[in-house]
């Protein structure tokens, strides 16, 4: 059974890819047929004389005229295609384009070579025809010539219709030439004979009268083959001879680009769906069943924002806001409480850089803090911190607040996270907005420090009791080892992946590795969805009309929290 779900699973996210990119395949395909359009077009025409020929049996309706007529035998199936490219048709043709006086010695050139390979190799493109004869020799055949200019196809057409013609008819004087020669010969024997018996002016004798006999007989047959010689018919009749084409044949640049479109198209669009197939990628929450994993929650793909909002306040607005609210809700229904009933450490960290796990963790804590609960915001990513520029102007202009159990002298407040976790009692945070502290590293540098999982266990310890709940903003676990480091000492670990961008076997790694590192992995939030696919129908965004955008005063132009 879960091979068939397998199996439905990969058909349907094949549907899935193609889809999706449908519109860049399209414009692939445009652009390979547009491109096959111009190059067709600029090509010279070609023009093709077509020549009908009739192949007919050797016996008529009337009697009288089969007794006369000398016909040649009827040709078997495919003997025309095979004499029209023989010395007998294409040779003809080939010394008698000279008469042809349209073309020009090197177009004549050109056109003799062909016909000589033709000959050669016995298929030729110059001169083709098609039809077939049955075992009666009665047919219908199409001789077609082809060249670029329209007078020289018609009358190659002609030509060699009458070359073929002119060899059909030949078969038929085969047997009577053999026998007038043997009529020559008989003849010249009865002469030489008579010459030696010489001449008298007697009776002739017996033997004399005996060979004048033979002569006459001779030559009454002699003259009645004479006769047949110009009765003799072939099995081929023109029936049609070749017109100047008025429209060329090729090049067909719209059929061909229609027919390198959708080519181009198919072969894409069958890509794309095995690649999807055999290159599976998270996107859905069947994915992460196979996985083992749970859904917390899907936040649609967001636009970037306008206007001078921040990317934090457009999360706050219609159908983010639903989303982020139930991830959230989602977040507390797995974690009521902490260790010892303190607050709950959730480390949130993702797969890739961009999956969105930054902010995700700015809107649940401002969520949190929104709905009255206290909230710590940690931001763990030495190397790429991104909490002080996702806050903006709440960030910067911030107060500073001492952290629970700390009281620093004045000038002897530690300020940065390092500091913070190292000197507990020295600590302090930003308050961004009432309940929601922030707690953020120096400004990257080429050696942003180590991380002690030890110190921050300690500090946890220390600062759970004061809050409802404390955000670890940690970087990619696989990109650096400070979230394997620190994932023993959180009370669980929610996953950030952007929909259909990790693979199945990436996913797995990391999820490995935090098992091997003693984590709780709560499960994953499935970033940037497509709103069209499968966030609609959840219901997310069933308030989508906010009367004022939230926190932002138009006269100061400045975000407020």
């Amino acid at each position: 059974m879960s091979q068939m779900m397998g199996e439905d699973l990969d058909l349907t996210r094949s549907f899935a890819a193609l889809r999706r990119g449908a519109w860049l395949l399209l414009l692939l395909a445009a652009l390979a047929g547009a491109g096959t359009y111009f190059l067709f077009r600029e090509q010279t025409p070609l023009y093709r004389a077509d020549t009908m020929i009739l192949s007919a049996g050797s016996q008529t309706g009337n009697q009288r005229v089969n007794d006369t007529l000398v016909s040649a035998p009827p040709l078997p199936p495919g003997a025309i295609k095979g004499a029209l490219n023989s010395q007998n048709v294409q040779g003809v043709v080939r010394d008698r384009l000279a008469e042809i006086p349209d073309l020009t010695p090197a177009g004549r050139a050109l056109l003799a070579a062909d016909l000589d390979k033709a000959i050669a190799t016995g298929k030729g493109a110059t001169l083709t025809i098609t039809g077939q004869s049955d075992l009666y020799g009665n047919g219908t055949f199409i001789l077609s010539a082809l060249h670029q200019n329209p007078r020289v196809a018609a009358r190659l057409a002609n030509l060699a219709g009458d070359a073929l013609l002119d060899w059909d008819t030949q078969r038929g004087l085969v047997k009577v030439t053999a026998a007038t020669d043997v009529l020559r010969l008989q003849l010249s024997d009865v002469e030489r004979r008579l010459e030696q018996t010489g001449t008298s002016d007697r009776l002739p004798s017996n033997l004399r009268q005996t060979l004048l006999t033979q002569r006459s007989d001779r030559l009454d047959a002699l003259n009645r083959l004479l006769a047949l010689e110009k009765a003799v018919v072939g099995s081929l009749t023109i029936v049609a001879p070749a017109a100047v084409p008025s429209r060329p044949i090729a090049p067909k640049p719209l059929r061909n680009a229609i027919l390198v479109g959708a080519f181009v198209f198919a072969l894409l669009a069958a890509g794309v769906m095995i690649r999807a197939s055999l290159n599976r990628r998270v996107g859905s929450d069947r994915d992460l069943k196979e996985l083992g994993l749970r859904l917390m929650g899907e936040i649609p793909r967001l636009r970037l924002p306008r206007g001078g909002r921040s990317l934090l306040v457009a999360l706050r607005l219609g159908r983010y806001s639903d989303s982020v609210g139930f991830l959230s809700a989602g977040i507390r229904n797995a974690l009521p409480q902490g260790v010892d009933g303190g607050a709950p450490v959730v480390m949130v960290t993702s797969l890739f850089s961009g999956d969105g796990k930054s902010s995700m963790t700015a809107s649940i804590a401002d969520s949190r803090a929104a709905s009255g609960e206290r909230v710590l915001l940690i931001d763990a990513d030495l190397r790429r911190p991104s909490q002080m520029s996702l806050w903006q102007m709440a960030a910067h202009a911030a107060e500073w607040v001492n952290l629970p159990g700390a009281d620093p002298l004045p000038g002897e407040e530690a300020r940065d996270l390092l500091g913070a976790l190292q000197q507990p009692a020295r600590a302090q945070a930003r308050r961004l907005r009432e309940n929601l502290h922030l707690i953020s590293p120096r400004p990257a540098s080429h050696d942003p420090g180590f991380l002690s999982s030890v110190a921050f266990r300690n500090a946890a310890a220390q600062w759970r009791g004061s809050y409802d709940l404390i955000l670890v903003d940690c970087p990619p676990a696989l990109a650096v080892a400070d979230p394997l480091m620190l994932a023993p000492y959180v009370d669980g670990v929610l996953l950030i992946l952007a929909a259909d961008r990790a693979t199945m076997g990436g996913v797995q790694r990391l999820l490995d590795a935090l098992v091997l590192a003693n984590a709780n992995v709560l499960g994953v939030a499935l970033n940037k969805v497509n709103p069209r696919e499968r966030v609609t129908r959840y219901g997310y965004g069933y308030t989508q009309r906010p009367s004022m955008p939230l926190y932002h005063s138009p006269e100061s132009k400045e975000l407020k929290f």
